[in-house]
């Protein structure tokens, strides 16, 4: 695959967009000893980033550049396509990739085959779930860094310790991942990588976990679905794909050509519903036990009852289905299925101080999560004491409060007590909701409404779109 890096006319570049990893993707081709200007499109820089910048040597700008000394432009895949710089070299036909691609590219010019198997995981849904799964299973075999919204982790022998928070998922935080592994007293021999909206391409292995709730990016241009399809092309020849089944369609309509002898595909199937089995690997989860049918053989597992299974169907498909493409021992990965006690924010139970939670409070979280996470808690048969909303300031797309608002009029009588979070549900609280700034707020002021009931009657769902 063609490399702009290693082309010897590829001397000034320009980075659009420094919000998004491009500081990190900067720096690095300095490094490199390109000429680098960052373009600060959407003015959020301070002055003391674009300073650190400039004293490094590379030259910030504002919304845009002159293009015409530039023989590369940079750019992500969310940005609107008609930003006068993309209108500009587009007319004189200077090169433009995207930062994933840039990353991917960086990784090959540095050498990235000294690193024996890395992992890019992207998709809608159960990114952070899949990839946390499948560095359990690989960990009891190999020694592994994980980076995901959760943070970056060492993982060995099924266990994980917290290196670093902080980082984005952008692709541009690979780079960091690198570099802050590269520091470690340890030899790393497998990385795994979730990362927004595509894959690098600097993997051996690429993983699209759902299409599914699909949003629209670039100024409502394109589809989120399309830029990870597109990113695939990314990668290398010899790459393994594991793809969720309903990826072959989109692979189909964008007439991408990847070879079907490296992609592996996955589905969930209801066996009531008699539906027929076309991916390699198919995964149904009927109460607390889950079957993976791969061919003629099936593969069973027993799962503990401390939080919602179904809502890690996707993920025990896609983990379980790339963990037997690259050949991780059986009984690490049913060990891994069998003692998982799902993550932190993802539908998982917890008692604290004598009181039940149902944990649903994430970065990805949308209000189906809360549906299924108020549902989950009916079942249990208890009062449902809820804390809803965002910390807005920590995500980079929050809850729209008119989701929230038709939530609230469909389902609030099935809710005991409720904590709105954030400053946009305020005008959400009225009657006898409660509003609370925070999250931590939110959950301190649950704890003493559910001490002022019998705690044997009331669960705490806690659904707050936040990073953890």
């Amino acid at each position: 695959m063609y490399c702009h890096l290693t082309d010897p006319a590829i001397k000034n570049i320009a980075v659009l967009d420094m919000t998004h990893g491009g500081v990190i993707i900067a720096r690095k081709l300095k490094e490199l000893e390109f000429n680098v200007i960052g373009v600060d499109v959407y003015g959020t820089l301070s002055t003391e980033q674009c300073s650190s910048l400039e004293a490094d040597g590379i030259r910030v700008v504002d919304k845009s550049c002159p293009t015409e000394d530039l023989d590369l432009v940079i750019s992500p895949v969310h940005l609107y396509p008609d930003h006068i710089m993309l209108q500009q070299i587009k007319k004189k036909h200077v090169p433009l990739i995207s930062h994933h691609r840039a990353v991917g590219e960086i990784l090959a010019f540095t050498n990235v085959s000294e690193y024996p198997l890395i992992i890019e995981i992207t998709g809608t849904k159960a990114k952070t779930s899949t990839a946390s799964l499948l560095a359990d299973m690989i960990s009891r075999k190999l020694t592994v860094v994980l980076h995901t919204s959760r943070g970056l982790e060492l993982w060995e022998n099924g266990v994980c310790q917290l290196i670093h928070k902080g980082l984005s998922i952008a692709p541009g935080s690979i780079l960091q991942v690198m570099d802050i592994a590269g520091s470690l007293d340890k030899k790393i021999e497998a990385y795994i990588f979730e990362v927004s909206l595509g894959v690098t391409g600097c993997g051996s292995v690429g993983i699209i976990t759902t299409l599914d709730m699909d949003y629209m990016i670039a100024g409502k241009t394109s589809m989120a679905s399309e830029a990870k399809v597109k990113s695939l092309l990314n990668c290398p020849e010899n790459t393994l794909f594991v793809l969720n089944e309903n990826c072959k369609q989109a692979l189909k309509q964008l007439d991408i050509p990847l070879a079907s002898e490296n992609i592996s595909t996955f589905s969930i199937v209801n066996k009531s519903e008699n539906e027929t089995l076309n991916s390699d690997y198919c995964l149904n989860v009927h109460n607390n036990n889950v079957s993976i049918i791969c061919g003629k053989e099936i593969i069973e597992f027993c799962l503990i009852e401390v939080y919602d299974a179904k809502s890690y169907m996707t993920a025990f498909a896609a983990s379980c289905a790339a963990a037997f493409e690259i050949s991780i021992p059986l009984r690490n990965v049913k060990e891994t299925i069998q003692q998982f006690r799902g993550l932190q924010g993802r539908m998982q139970e917890t008692v604290e101080e004598n009181i039940k939670f149902l944990d649903n409070s994430n970065s990805g979280m949308e209000i189906t999560s809360v549906e299924k996470a108020l549902d989950h808690c009916l079942k249990k048969r208890r009062r449902v004491i809820m804390v809803l909303g965002e910390e807005a300031a920590q995500v980079c797309e929050g809850l729209p409060p008119e989701n929230v608002s038709d939530f609230l009029g469909s389902r609030l009588e099935e809710i005991d007590e409720l904590i709105l979070v954030g400053e946009r549900m305020k005008p959400l609280a009225t009657g006898n909701i409660y509003y609370a700034q925070s999250f931590d707020i939110g959950k301190t002021c649950a704890m003493k409404l559910a001490r002022k009931k019998s705690p044997a009657e009331v669960i705490i769902a806690l659904c707050v779109k936040c990073f953890r």
